[in-house]
């Protein structure tokens, strides 16, 4: 939803962060390319132009945004890291990264955690009822 209110400048950055995320530990997870899928609906720009970028420098795009922007961001980013159930080093180090950037506090990431456990158990419920 906040997504689809940034700039194309902004989409196309996140889309990239989002891409090198996919792709911080060498391998794509199923459950991350689903995800990933998620953003042809929300995003006005060309998904298949994702590319692989400079993680840090790419975060200062959002250094002047409104915090629900960054909390967005940080969420749609963060749920890729932790969407496989498998929390690798190489993207616990852009989500730290992005939490300092960010100003994202412990409290408000574990609430995110929260809110993606819930929001997976939704999906998969939904995905289960469908296959019967």
């Amino acid at each position: 939803m906040f997504l689809a209110k940034m700039n194309k400048e902004q989409q196309e950055t996140f889309l990239n962060l989002a891409y090198t995320m996919v792709y911080a530990d060498g391998r794509l997870d199923e459950a991350e390319k689903r995800w990933f899928d998620f953003y042809k609906l929300e995003l006005s720009v060309d998904v298949s132009k994702a590319h692989k970028v400079d993680f840090e420098k790419s975060l200062e795009i959002f250094d002047k945004c409104e915090q629900k922007i960054k909390n967005a961001v940080f969420f749609e980013i963060f749920a890729i890291a932790l969407v496989d159930d498998v929390y690798a080093d190489e993207e616990r180090e852009l989500v730290e990264m992005m939490k300092n950037r960010f100003g994202i506090s412990n409290d408000k990431m574990l609430e995110m955690r929260e809110g993606l456990r819930q929001l997976t158990l939704a999906y998969d419920a939904i995905r289960k009822s469908n296959q019967e």
